[in-house]
């Protein structure tokens, strides 16, 4: 996945480019313009969870109920619920404000860490795809009894990104609460 800080960069409008000439817009620009890439990369990713690893799970409930193996559709049902909840944890979490004269103003380094953070998630997802995939295979060959193992595996992926977005949000609150301070 390329580097959205480097796409908003080379984006850059006209009026964004005479901002950071502009004394006392620079920053603010540089800000804006990471807080862009940490949300277009945010939105991106919670794209994708919904597109790859929600609709085929979606998949095989289809299959599930079809062909009458309603013993695993819980189960099935409650992981796509979790990564439901975790789409959108994604897709809204907080983002550091960075007004031209804000209460509390987040550099560009605490801004980076950021989407770092969120960098950090394309891995996990790219791998919830690929147990997605697999479970729809199963129920197509009729492999029911692997299902639970490509569950459990799907659960704990979902809950170490769970894990992982929770530690965003104390950075997020870490960063604000010193930046509160005058640190």
């Amino acid at each position: 996945m390329p580097d959205l800080r480097v796409t908003v960069e080379t984006n850059r409008d006209l009026i964004k480019k005479i901002q950071l000439v502009i004394p006392g817009y620079r920053g603010y620009r540089l800000r804006e313009d990471l807080r862009d890439a940490d949300r277009l990369l945010r939105v991106q990713l919670a794209d994708y969870l919904q597109m790859k690893v929600q609709q085929p799970l979606d998949q095989t409930l289809d299959r599930l109920s079809s062909a009458l193996e309603l013993r695993y559709i819980d189960d099935v049902s409650s992981v796509r619920y979790a990564i439901k909840k975790l789409e959108a944890k994604i897709r809204h979490a907080e983002q550091g404000y960075s007004g031209i004269s804000p209460p509390v103003n987040i550099g560009e380094g605490e801004l980076n860490r950021l989407y770092e953070f969120d960098e950090k998630l394309v891995d996990g997802i790219k791998a919830l795809h690929s147990r997605a995939g697999v479970l729809v295979q199963e129920v197509d060959n009729k492999q029911y009894s692997s299902m639970q193992g490509i569950l459990r595996e799907i659960s704990r992926q979902v809950q170490a990104l769970d894990e992982c977005m929770k530690k965003r949000s104390v950075l997020h609150s870490d960063i604000f609460a010193q930046k509160g301070k005058g640190g």
